[in-house]
């Protein structure tokens, strides 16, 4: 649905403001007296199922040397514990982001509550619907020989995604509406938390592509 209607105070909730014009959509949100979180939890599922999908996808380019019906079998619980572990995944990083941006925002000055910070959180994630399809679509096969190889433009590429940053930008905007404070004071634990979990990230990619290469070159032996 791009639009809901609250019942008790008329004001029409259009989504695609969302997109076009997101400090409307959240000044309009300020004026609702009760915040559904349906439509945040819908993205997280698509984006899970889409996640799981990519999954089965990958697993099937590979060459494992068994049989078709087993092949198949393989992709179909890949894709089955790609859509599980996926919204599972988003729906806990939701919860942890939104309850630090809700702790540090109100010790700011701010004046918001954690349901709603959850509400803005969960629509951020829009954009990654949009990558999540493009992946789905120009998805590469996987190539085991160069698993253990980091890739630094991926990974950069990843960070400074345009879906990325159309994501922090949606955070900043909301949660600036939401908890009264300017844009700047906003952005100072939104873009801190993905630093940090870019730097996070970092390390634990370096620290397997370590261990992949020790495996391959043991194997080499």
């Amino acid at each position: 649905m791009l639009s809901e209607v609250n019942n008790r105070n008329g004001v029409n909730m259009n989504y695609l403001n969302l997109l076009i014009h997101p400090v409307q959509f959240f000044k309009q949100l300020m004026s609702r007296e009760k915040i559904s979180l349906l439509v945040p939890i819908i993205i997280l599922i698509v984006i899970g199922i889409f996640s799981g999908l990519i999954a089965g996808n990958a697993v099937s380019t590979m060459d494992m040397g068994i049989a078709e019906d087993q092949m198949s079998m393989v992709k179909w619980i890949t894709i089955g514990t790609g859509v599980f572990s996926g919204i599972i995944g988003l729906g806990i990083a939701v919860v942890v982001k939104a309850g630090i941006f809700n702790f540090v925002l109100n010790k700011m000055g701010g004046a918001g509550n954690f349901k709603t910070a959850v509400y803005v959180v969960g629509l951020s994630y829009f954009p990654k619907i949009i990558q999540s399809i493009l992946s789905l679509i120009f998805q590469k096969p996987i190539d085991l020989t160069k698993a253990y190889e980091f890739d630094w433009v991926a990974f950069l590429g990843g960070i400074f995604s345009i879906f990325n940053i159309w994501q922090i930008i949606i955070v900043i905007i909301g949660l600036s509406v939401v908890y009264g404070l300017s844009y700047k004071k906003t952005a100072i634990p939104v873009i801190g938390l993905e630093l940090l979990a870019a730097g996070l990230s970092l390390g634990t990619s370096l620290l397997t592509a370590s261990s992949m290469a020790g495996i391959s070159t043991t194997g080499i032996k």
